[in-house]
Parts: C-alpha cells; sequence; structure tokens
C-alpha cells in the first residue's frame, strides 16, 4: 500500500496537483454542507438551464469541480492523475487548464440544450483527456494488460467505446452524448491549434524563403 501510494504521488505534476486540491476541497465543502444541511453547493455550481439562461454562466465549467459522490470523486481523481500527468509533462499547466476548462464548456452547453435536470461530475473532463493523449500520444507503444502491446490511439478507442457503453446503461443517452461533446470540443480545440500553428510555421518559412531571394 505505501509503495502505491509513493508510486501515485511521484506522478502529480504541479497543476495537476492544483486540480485534485481544488475537486478535493470541492468535494469536502459540498459534504460539511449536505451534512449539516446549512448549504447546497449544487444549488450554485451545478449545469442547468435556467440559472444558465438567467446570468449565472458560470455553471458551463463549474458543474465539473462538484463530484457526484465519493465514487466519482476517486475514479475522475485517479484518471486525472493519469491522464493530466502525462499531458501536462507534452503541455505545460496552463495550457492543461486552459483544455480542461474547454472541455468542461463543451459539455456543459451540450447538457443544457438536451437535459433539463442539474449536472455534476467531472467525466466529460476526463473523456476530454483520454482523447487529448491519443491526439498527442497516439503512435506511441503501450501495454495492455488483456491484450498486449498496442499503440496509444488502440487503447484509447478500447478505452472510449467501454467508457460511452458503461455511461449509457447507466446513465442514458443524453449523458452519454454530454460526454462524448467533452471529447470532441476537446479534440476540436487540439485539432483547430494544431492547423493554427502549422500555418504560421508555413508563412514563416516562406518569409525567411523570400529574406533569402532578397539578398
Amino acid at each position: 500500500m505505501k509503495t502505491f501510494w509513493q508510486s501515485f504521488v511521484a506522478q502529480l505534476t504541479p497543476g495537476v496537483r492544483t486540480l485534485l486540491l481544488l475537486l478535493a476541497g470541492v468535494y469536502v465543502s459540498a459534504s460539511i454542507g449536505g451534512f449539516t444541511h446549512s448549504f447546497d453547493l449544487k444549488m450554485y455550481l451545478a449545469a442547468s438551464a435556467a440559472p444558465f439562461w438567467h446570468g449565472q454562466i458560470w455553471r458551463v465549467v463549474s458543474y465539473a469541480l462538484l463530484p457526484n459522490g465519493i465514487f466519482d470523486f476517486l475514479m475522475n481523481s485517479f484518471a486525472l492523475v493519469l491522464l493530466g500527468a502525462q499531458l501536462e509533462r507534452h503541455w505545460a499547466r496552463g495550457r492543461l487548464w486552459l483544455f480542461c476548462a474547454i472541455t468542461a464548456a463543451g459539455a456543459g452547453l451540450t447538457h443544457l440544450f438536451l437535459a433539463s435536470l442539474p449536472m455534476v461530475g467531472a467525466a466529460p473532463v476526463m473523456f476530454g483527456l483520454l482523447i487529448a493523449w491519443a491526439f498527442e500520444c497516439g503512435h506511441q507503444p503501450a501495454q495492455f494488460p488483456l491484450f498486449g502491446e498496442m499503440t496509444v490511439r488502440q487503447m484509447v478507442l478500447i478505452f472510449a467505446l467501454v467508457s460511452l457503453a458503461i455511461m449509457f446503461f447507466t446513465a442514458g443517452l443524453a449523458r452519454t452524448a454530454v460526454m462524448a461533446a467533452g471529447g470532441f470540443t476537446g479534440w476540436l480545440y487540439l485539432w483547430l491549434r494544431h492547423k493554427w500553428l502549422m500555418s504560421r510555421s508555413g508563412r514563416a518559412v516562406h518569409s525567411e524563403r523570400i529574406n533569402r531571394l532578397e539578398l
């Protein structure tokens, strides 16, 4: 147990550590409020259409900070450490946070149009991080216990299909679409950013060639 905990802590990066502390703080606060019946954070943070259209626009992102129970908190925290730490090593702390906010917003907006009940939980963000892992490291080899060696993209495809199937049979079609929207939003952001960087790189090379010709 001690070895597992040391390995778990060793994987933490600064950005992931901050997000974990934030999730834990919100969960503990919500638990205290529910236990004492003094306040309900879900009333202020959950993604809900009526409050959002009345000006509470933070709800389209803030819902992801409030876990939907202890199991949701533990599972999403574990996914955040595994996926978020991998991506932060490729990116940077600020970019990881921005990506999480963008995926949360994409899934939150989708929820506002598909469902009427309030939504909490970071599952759409974790699904977005899973898709981002495939986008950034898709061709790298990885070991999968049941299937042996495969690429990260193949592994992500299996995990994504299993996750969507579990969500569909446990939470229904609307919630599955919301989680998928988080992954699609994250992929779209990365794809557009990649295209923008490629276009800038192309213009820089073109300008350098022109300068050489002028010389």
